[in-house]
């Protein structure tokens, strides 16, 4: 339980820098703390929310469903991110939010957390932030999208330094627990052909993926054969 402050205090000082101040009030907000199991909803598209909901542990998928019926991922979450924070809106969630492992949620009063931003101009500015970062990483997808070789080296890129950032990486390797059809859905792309995108991304030596274990031998060398820089994340130091 001790270590849930830490993940949400960790998370907002990616996106500001915090006061002292700041960080007490993170880390004492009184989180409303459930377990979802691994491919389980957490929220659902048109339900309307009066808590903004933050991953404590665990990773999830934003997704949307097409019209004939195949799911289509638009983001994904790991420890320390966000969820409904179209609450602080009054909006109905758009799209639904899947658990892709166990997970553990912390749910917030969105009156509470509105309170806290208007009280603090630096954790009001993370909110806007995250936000900002999580459309980013959207358009990104979008434009990657055309070249699936890319597109299936750009996300492994991407979830590394994610990963990285928020203390997942262990002897160089980071534990990403999407299977072969997560990647495909975030793609949008066939299993199949997402299958054969990971083998020649094997081939070529630029991953070992072997039961969500990745290893980048080279990161420069993977970083230019899919065009991958991490401005889109907008880095603290960048901002």
């Amino acid at each position: 339980m001790r270590a849930y402050p830490v993940t949400l205090v960790r998370r907002f000082s990616s996106l500001v820098d915090l006061s002292f101040d700041d960080e007490a009030s993170l880390a004492t907000l009184p989180l409303d703390i459930s377990s979802v199991v691994q491919r389980q909803a957490i929220l659902r598209a048109g339900e309307p929310s009066p808590s903004m909901y933050v991953i404590l542990e665990g990773w999830a998928a934003r997704y949307g469903i097409r019209a004939n019926g195949s799911r289509r991922i638009t983001g994904i979450m790991l420890p320390g991110d966000f969820c409904g924070i179209h609450a602080l809106s009054g909006a109905s969630l758009d799209h639904g939010i899947v658990a892709l492992t166990n997970c553990k949620i912390g749910k917030i009063d969105w009156t509470i957390i509105a309170d806290l931003a208007h009280a603090s101009p630096a954790i009001n500015r993370a909110l806007w932030r995250a936000k900002l970062v999580e459309e980013s990483i959207l358009r990104t997808w979008l434009l990657n999208s055309d070249d699936a070789f890319q597109a299936v080296g750009h996300l492994l890129c991407e979830l590394h330094v994610r990963a990285c950032g928020v203390g997942l990486m262990q002897n160089r390797r980071c534990y990403i627990p999407l299977t072969q059809q997560d990647i495909a859905d975030a793609i949008g792309i066939t299993n199949v052909h997402t299958n054969r995108m990971l083998q020649k991304l094997r081939r070529e030596g630029l991953i070992e993926f072997q039961r969500g274990a990745l290893f980048i031998p080279d990161q420069d060398a993977l970083r230019k054969a899919c065009d991958f820089t991490p401005a889109y994340l907008h880095p603290l130091e960048a901002a």
